[in-house]
């Protein structure tokens, strides 16, 4: 019997293309390999290919706040596009693999549209091909998966020990009735049955299939890399998070040993010296953590090879021998999830809370020159205004540059059953952070959205710090900075809107200007080239962004006392 595992295809404004290896599919082929099942992936974001399409109608309330051309840093989206393989390239891939099953991961809330395509592309192939459904989606929302009328199957939780165990099921043509979480059709009704068991020995499991990928598809900065996964599970219980329904409370892990054994066998067979630690909580375990670290170094060298952990690690959970040790692993920077800085907020998203020890933290990162990014989280209902404004301030101020995470809420979830426990389930897809999708009576999405806008130009300040020679700077001295030496003479009028240049500007210089225009009027603007026929200039219109006056109104409000510092250790 061969199977055929697909990553479906992404619909959306924007993709973080480094971050779609499939690992979770290629666990599951490796598991397939082993029980003697013939398996192939096809991942439908492997190509760097993207159309632009229409935007949705449903989402088109979005588009007022995405106007086209922005060269601003206040910039975020400019069109809506299809990620990966077209459709019908898709149909002919299935077409051509000969499999007797598909399994078709629906990994994120949003994108189930997708997974229910290829399952529709898969019926009209040949209607009586098995679909076998799983990811993080289907943990999250069983019943409204399985009712889909082209999906078959459901698996919820980890699927490496069941997908074999369910394909002899559909080998034998038998119903899986006592298959702990999967879910079935019986006579045309929905069948579940709930997950109880996780897989505790994780050594024993066989490393992801990696064959099965190709390594010149998956690269950071031109260079091969993969995942590692050394452990499963989270006991915190982060009221937003839905790791627990898919991995479980309980925090599972693999031996130190094993994991060296797993990366010593990437750089053997495939090269591969970059590797992102992709675990939900790597640090939860710090003594775990510091002989994984530990041995790396010994196998390896110091720096001999490249780590990463873009999934977030927990700012509270570090110290500084781990911060040292990861430095000589080959960690080259840090991501690092805060949420918020406030301890009220925290405490209500159920997240450990030390302002203290976090600004401690930021510093030793700085001292050992790991660069940072700290995330925060944006529109999360219990939160205020004044919560989020006051994340940003204190990031401002701290060596890292900011990783604003607008909220969306996951099915489940402790918010999720909060917001929608006795209002009308809300359509899926529109629970994407690229929406804004949560508004209260504490905020709205252009509340949100000028957070978001703002996060986005305290980078930019921070990164051209450097070029003025200094590592902090005050709002006040930025501002007449900024007035004497980016404001063009034309626009230092209030109402001024036009700007020509002989040459066209540069992103940079593009930045300063609107930095300069913000400091002096407190209001976002963008940028946006004209186009004129004929003529060899180059001319730019200024144009004001929709704005919230009481995210201004907070970010300004201890302007005196506002300090921004620049990540780089270079001045």
């Amino acid at each position: 019997m061969k199977i055929l595992l697909i990553q479906p295809p992404v619909r959306d404004f924007y993709q973080t293309a480094i971050r779609t290896q499939p690992i979770g599919l290629a666990y599951l082929a490796a598991s397939l390999e082993k029980s003697g099942f013939e398996v192939a992936i096809l991942d439908c974001q492997i190509t760097q290919q993207k159309q632009k399409i229409p935007v949705p109608g449903k989402f088109s309330y979005i588009q007022e706040f995405y106007p086209r051309g922005d060269l601003s840093p206040f910039r975020l989206y400019s069109g809506y596009y299809h990620f990966g393989l077209s459709y019908e390239e898709i149909k002919e891939c299935i077409k051509q693999s000969g499999a007797d099953v598909i399994g078709i991961s629906s990994q994120f809330t949003p994108y189930c549209e997708e997974a229910f395509a290829i399952a529709s592309l898969v019926k009209s192939i040949d209607h009586h091909l098995p679909v076998i459904m799983g990811g993080a989606h289907v943990s999250a929302a069983p019943e409204d998966v399985l009712m889909h009328s082209h999906v078959d199957f459901i698996i919820m939780g980890e699927g490496d020990e069941i997908l074999p165990l369910l394909l002899q099921y559909v080998q034998s043509n038998k119903l899986p009735v006592d298959l702990d979480g999967v879910g079935y059709k019986a006579n045309g009704e929905v069948r579940i049955n709930p997950r109880h068991c996780f897989i505790h020995d994780l050594d024993s499991r066989p490393f992801p299939a990696r064959h099965l990928l190709d390594f010149s598809r998956y690269t950071i900065r031109g260079m091969a890399y993969t995942v590692l996964i050394t452990s499963r599970g989270c006991p915190q219980k982060c009221t937003y998070c839905s790791v627990s329904q898919v991995m479980g409370e309980t925090f599972r892990t693999r031996s130190p040993e094993n994991v060296i054994e797993e990366v010593r066998e990437c750089r053997e067979k495939y090269g591969i010296t970059l590797f992102d630690i992709e675990d939900d909580n790597f640090t939860l375990d710090q003594k775990r953590a510091l002989q994984i670290l530990h041995l790396l170094v010994e196998e390896f060298g110091e720096e001999g090879i490249q780590l990463f952990a873009m999934n977030g690690l927990s700012i509270t959970s570090l110290n500084k021998e781990l911060l040292e040790r990861m430095k000589r692993a080959g960690f080259r920077y840090l991501d690092l999830s805060l949420g918020s800085i406030s301890s009220e907020a925290s405490r209500h998203m159920n997240r450990p809370s030390d302002p203290d020890k976090t600004t401690v933290i930021l510093k030793q990162a700085a001292e050992y020159k790991l660069p940072v990014t700290t995330y925060i989280i944006f529109g999360i209902p219990g939160h205020t205004l004044q919560d989020m404004v006051q994340s940003l301030h204190y990031l401002m101020g701290q060596e890292t540059f900011i990783g604003p995470s607008i909220f969306y809420p996951t099915p489940g979830t402790p918010v999720y059953n909060d917001l929608y426990n006795s209002n009308p389930a809300p359509d899926f897809t529109a629970l994407r952070s690229s929406l804004f999708p949560v508004e209260t009576d504490e905020f709205s999405r252009i509340d949100l959205i000028t957070l978001l806008r703002l996060s986005r130009w305290v980078n930019f300040a921070k990164q051209i710090l450097p070029d003025l020679g200094k590592k902090e700077i005050s709002l006040t001295e930025l501002k007449e900075i900024a007035a004497n030496n980016w404001l063009p003479e034309e626009l230092k009028e209030a109402d001024q809107t036009i700007l020509s240049r002989s040459a066209p500007l540069k992103i940079a210089e593009a930045g300063k200007i609107m930095t300069a225009l913000f400091l002096q009027r407190k209001e976002i603007c963008g940028l946006r080239r004209l186009r004129l026929k004929g003529q060899k200039a180059y001319s730019y219109e200024i144009f004001a962004h929709k704005t919230s006056q009481k995210v201004l109104h907070f970010f300004w409000e201890t302007e005196d006392s506002l300090l921004i510092l620049s990540p780089f250790n270079r001045v």
